[in-house]
């Protein structure tokens, strides 16, 4: 056995698959390995190779003998089995398969193998030239040529070079470019040691004389930085040719394509050095390197390119690509591309935000097109309700679900600095024109469903059996959490589906129908204890449901029906805003004698008629999150989420029908006393929808049309009888071992960045803190939630718009892993007025234990038309001025300053503690009166020092 670099390289290679794979079994063709695996054989036996090797050598019988001590190979402990001259296919007719298939297959190209050895060590055109003459390669044969190879390298400058290797040589070039010192500009003066570089570089990556010739150099520029100039090119085109999805045009290029796979490797490897180290100098590089490539680039086209954009005009051309594919239907494509372009993997998108956006919004619209294209007409042929229900929960919901979170999206993220502006709002239109062909033709096919199996579905469908059938049973055994939650659609039950799932948690999540008409004061309440018989009394006309002694029709009604009807315990009505902000003992004690905590929500139909429908969705979502890990604090094991009704989004493809005089009409439905058969519309009767007290008929569009009422500005709309209105969830969620205490504490860093591109900016981060015991905790999430507010002022919110860092932004928040380095937010802040306030990064789930952290500084508000509703209650606090300022003496300080307008040295050592504490106020003290909002003179005085306060700033 050879005991040259062949042969070490070979072993690590097979220790480093026999440690992570147990078994393998080494495929050789034609038995080139075999004086190899004997000679490891003979070691192993003697013990100086860790793991047993078991050749086959002719006999069955002998290797199934050798091969018995190591039993199945379902232990995967450590074996090579060594089986020259077969193949996948013959393999299977030997005792080894047993072995074969749970274990790893090996194989090996000798010519592979000296490629990767000899590659930085020997020049590739000499090691091709070798190969092509060897035949079949002899490991030792190989190892002899590269000695002698290797010989006349090992001196002076190329001694040097190899020493460093290839990351700190790059390094060095590019400092030479980027016109700073660098100690190849003392070693690398001739002619001959310009040469010897130019070897040692060729032997490393491949670049050879001829590329050095297409590249040419700058007259301006010296014969070592021309060589880093060249080097920096090659590399780049080596990555762009191997991305390619077709030859290059440029025959320079096209060679390129052969390069062996070590150095491909090797010059990928380079590439990401030269982006991750010299980040700054990176682009401006590649745009050097694109004007020798004048000739290539320019004629690419987007269906060219892979996954790497190596150059600036990459990206550019697969954006322009991705657009026009947008507005020629062709969503796979557009997802494709768009996968492989985030801000992890393209160096160009993490240096520009705006175009960062516009990929995003270009997934989103692409996922949603898809969605359209894959369930064109999902209820087509239903006639049942049962069946209805059951196609919207299984497939349809999904393009509903896509259609909002695009929504979603381009309400953040589209804007006149994105570019292809004009272009992608116009793909904003096209979509939601196909989004509502895609919605009437589902309402239609809905409608005639009701039309042939009535509109009230069975018991165990109806919005009225709710509590019976699912809340009760609940509350007869432990306290439940019953979520009424106003305009909860189906689909958004889905994703907080998603999120509630955990180990010990049973989720379960049913749809229903609401009832008609799908307004608040119908579905609210029938979700209440009310029905009798199967029946409900109606009083007026849909002010709520009678049921004994009392009417219900507000929350507090509905609370106490349903302390009613569970044995007369009592229940207590919260606010999903109250719930997240209460601390988890007080909680505790607020629910203690309550068999059933109902929690109201009522901020999505809120935010949709005050015109923010979209934007608030996903506080909303998170709302609820942080109730339920709350209510899970507080000692509540069972759950229960449902809503009154859902919704249809408004847009500009929203046909307005008249009907009557303005008043007749709700948006989505009419009340008549007759049958009245118009086109376009279904009627069904009050009786057949099991009300009692009230007669008459209610009238619906067939489609996502609304009727003309004159009412403008909601962004929302709901009241008829499309799937989106009607389909309600019912998810219920149990927690079957109570929730472990959280360990872990952890602080976040923030800093604030000067504005830019017209968003606000700052840094974050995440670090472990210590708990209330003074220790650290043990196990930490994989990542945590923090968003920004401003304290005080729950009509501000603040938009991220996206982040440039290893955070990343999942249903409005931002998600942090602990120890990871800063990551840029850049944000939107919009209000009802242009004030100035005070922002904090906080834990917005309520899970973890994080503390928040005010932001220094005042944040201007932009100014947002309509009224802006509180989406998010928050404690009754106000960041002052003194949050920014050290707590402790140093803010007792300047607050004893602005109240009494001066203080002494002495008072101030005083109030520190130490004289050794005010030499270190004296020494901070311009960085804190930055901080305060009035200037100070200091002025000499009897007992030292005396700071004055001499008005606002």
């Amino acid at each position: 056995m050879t005991g040259g670099l062949t042969a070490l390289a070979l072993e690590q290679e097979l220790l480093g698959e026999l440690r992570r794979r147990g078994v393998v079994v080494w495929l050789d063709a034609h038995g080139t390995y075999t004086p190899f695996v004997d000679g490891l054989s003979a070691r192993a036996k003697q013990g100086e190779f860790p793991f047993p090797v078991v050749a086959f050598r002719g006999s069955f019988l002998e290797i199934v003998l050798a091969l018995e001590p190591y039993g199945s190979g379902l232990d995967n402990a450590p074996l090579l089995i060594h089986m020259p001259a077969f193949t996948e296919d013959s393999i299977r007719a030997t005792p080894v398969l047993e072995l074969y298939e749970p274990g790893f297959r090996f194989r090996k190209d000798p010519k592979t193998l000296v490629r990767e050895v000899a590659r930085g060590r020997v020049a590739p055109d000499a090691l091709e030239q070798y190969l092509a003459g060897a035949g079949t390669v002899d490991l030792a044969a190989a190892d002899a040529w590269l000695a002698s190879q290797l010989t006349h390298t090992r001196e002076g400058l190329a001694a040097l070079l190899e020493q460093l290797g290839p990351t700190l040589v790059l390094d060095a070039l590019v400092d030479v470019l980027e016109r700073r010192e660098s100690f190849l500009l003392q070693r690398v003066g001739s002619d001959a040691e310009r040469e010897v570089l130019e070897a040692w570089l060729a032997r490393q990556t491949g670049m050879d004389a001829a590329w050095l010739r297409f590249y040419g150099s700058d007259p301006k520029a010296t014969p070592l930085a021309s060589v880093a100039g060249a080097l920096v090119g090659w590399l780049l085109s080596v990555e762009y040719v191997h991305d390619l999805n077709r030859p290059p045009f440029v025959a320079e290029l096209v060679r390129l394509r052969d390069l062996s796979a070590p150095l491909v490797k090797a010059s990928l490897a380079l590439v990401d050095h030269i982006r991750g180290k010299h980040t700054d100098s990176y682009a401006s590089l590649a745009d050097e390197v694109e004007l020798h490539l004048h000739e290539e680039l320019p004629a690419i086209r987007p269906e060219d390119l892979g996954k790497i954009d190596t150059f600036r005009k990459e990206e550019q051309r697969v954006l322009q690509g991705a657009v026009d594919a947008l507005r020629a239907g062709e969503w796979e494509k557009v997802r494709g591309w768009a996968e492989a372009r985030n801000e992890e993997r393209s160096y160009w998108l993490r240096r520009d935000p705006a175009r960062r956006r516009a990929w995003e919004l270009a997934r989103e619209a692409a996922a949603l097109g898809s969605m359209l294209t894959a369930r064109p007409r999902p209820l087509e042929g239903v006639r049942s309700l049962d069946a209805a229900v059951e196609r919207y929960a299984a497939t349809a919901y999904e393009v509903d679900r896509a259609h909002r979170r695009f929504e979603q999206r381009q309400a953040t993220l589209l804007d006149s600095q994105l570019p292809h502006f004009g272009d992608l709002k116009e793909i904003v239109r096209v979509l939601r024109s196909a989004y509502r062909g895609w919605a009437d033709r589902l309402a239609r096919d809905f409608a005639a469903a009701c039309r042939a199996a009535g509109f009230l579905p069975d018991a165990t469908l109806q919005q009225r059996a709710v509590f019976e059938q699912v809340v009760q049973p609940l509350a007869t055994d432990e306290r439940v959490a019953l979520f009424l939650l106003d305009a909860f659609r189906y689909e958004m039950a889905t994703e907080l589906l998603a999120e509630l799932k955990a180990p010990g948690t049973v989720v379960d999540l049913k749809a229903r129908l609401a009832e008609l008409p799908t307004i608040t004061a119908v579905g609210m309440n029938a979700l209440a204890p009310v029905s009798q018989g199967g029946r409900l009394q109606v009083s007026g006309t849909f002010g709520g449901f009678r049921t004994g002694e009392f009417t219900v029709r507000t929350p507090d009604d509905r609370a106490r029906a349903i302390g009613l009807r569970t044995g007369a315990k009592q229940s207590v009505l919260l606010q999903l805003g109250e719930v997240c902000e209460l601390e988890p003992e007080k909680l505790k004690r607020k629910i203690a004698s309550a068999r059933v905590v109902v929690v109201h929500g009522t901020e999505i139909d809120d935010a949709g008629e005050a015109n923010l429908g979209p934007a608030t969705f996903e506080i909303f979502l998170r709302q609820l999150r942080t109730a339920f890990a709350q209510l899970q604090k507080a000692g509540v094991k069972s759950f229960v989420f449902t809503a009154d009704h859902g919704f249809l989004l408004l847009d500009e493809t929203t046909q307005k029908v008249p009907y009557g005089s303005k008043r007749d009409p709700a948006q989505r439905y009419v009340l008549d006393e007759h049958p009245r058969a118009e086109q376009g519309m279904v009627n069904v009767s009050l009786s057949a929808l099991g009300y009692d007290g009230l007669a008459g008929y209610l009238l619906f569009r067939e489609d996502t049309a609304v009727f003309a009422t004159g009412n403008a500005g909601a962004t929302f709309v709901h009241g008829g009888n499309s799937p989106q209105e009607r389909i309600i969830p019912v998810l219920t969620v149990r927690r079957e071992r109570p929730l472990g205490r959280t360990l872990m504490a952890y602080r976040v860093d923030a800093e604030r960045l000067p504005d830019a591109m017209g968003l606000r900016r700052v840094r974050v981060r995440l670090r472990a803190a210590h708990d209330d015991a003074g220790q650290l905790g043990f196990v930490a999430a994989p990542a945590v939630s923090v968003g920004m507010r401003a304290p005080g002022h729950p009509e501000v919110r603040a938009t991220l718009k996206g982040v440039s860092g290893p955070g990343a932004v999942e249903d409005g928040t931002l998600r942090l892993a602990m120890d990871a380095d800063w990551t840029e937010v850049f944000f939107a802040l919009e209000g009802p007025s242009s004030e100035a306030v005070r922002l904090e990064v906080y834990h917005p789930d309520a899970v973890e234990k994080v503390a928040p952290k005010p932001l220094d500084g005042w944040f201007d508000v932009d100014w947002r038309r309509g009224s802006v509703e509180p989406v998010a209650p928050q404690p009754e606090r106000v960041l002052d001025w003194s949050d920014a300022l050290p707590a402790g003496g140093v803010r007792a300080v300047f607050e004893h300053l602005a109240v009494h307008g001066a203080i002494t040295e002495t008072e101030v050592t005083r109030m520190l503690g130490s004289p050794r504490a005010f030499r270190r106020f004296s020494l901070d003290f311009d960085e804190h009166v930055r901080k305060v909002p009035f200037r100070i003179r200091t002025e000499p005085g009897s007992d030292g020092k005396r700071y004055v306060k001499e008005g606002e700033r």
